[in-house]
């Protein structure tokens, strides 16, 4: 089996209760995705990042206060030194999945946390502003069909 220069995207249960696991070029398992919330965010999360990863993004954090993060970075539990990545919620997401390489697993959640919420800017300054009451007003003809 030869290796791709490429991360890539595997769905390891496709479905209704999929699990997306993103492969590092070497072909190992790095990033194992959570339950997904009924929006399919996790599709379009995973392809965003591995779109990114391939692209050779390293942003900096644009919502390091309260958007998404990385939690077990003080490596303090050795019965579970998992990098887990957060929503603002408290809710496990991501998984950094371990490589007995922790400086290098832990680089690699902080840059995926930083896709992350460079992912949620750019959906937010792509949406209409709900409390726009003109862009909302507009949209509504538009979507019954003659």
């Amino acid at each position: 089996m030869s290796s791709s220069s490429q991360w890539t995207l595997f769905i390891a249960r496709p479905g209704r209760d999929r699990q997306h696991v993103v492969r590092d070029p070497q072909g190992e398992p790095r990033l194992l995705f959570g339950e997904d919330d009924g929006t399919r965010i996790n599709d379009r999360l995973a392809r965003f990042i591995v779109e990114s990863l391939n692209a050779g993004l390293h942003p900096d954090d644009p919502d390091p206060d309260e958007g998404w993060f990385l939690d077990g970075l003080s490596g303090g539990n050795e019965q579970d030194p998992a990098l887990l990545i957060c929503d603002p919620d408290f809710e496990l997401r991501l998984e950094i999945l371990d490589t007995d390489n922790l400086e290098q697993d832990q680089a690699l959640g902080r840059r995926v946390t930083a896709l992350i919420n460079t992912y949620f800017l750019q959906e937010e300054g792509s949406q209409p502003s709900v409390s726009s009451f003109g862009s909302r007003t507009e949209r509504e003809p538009s979507k019954s069909r003659l």
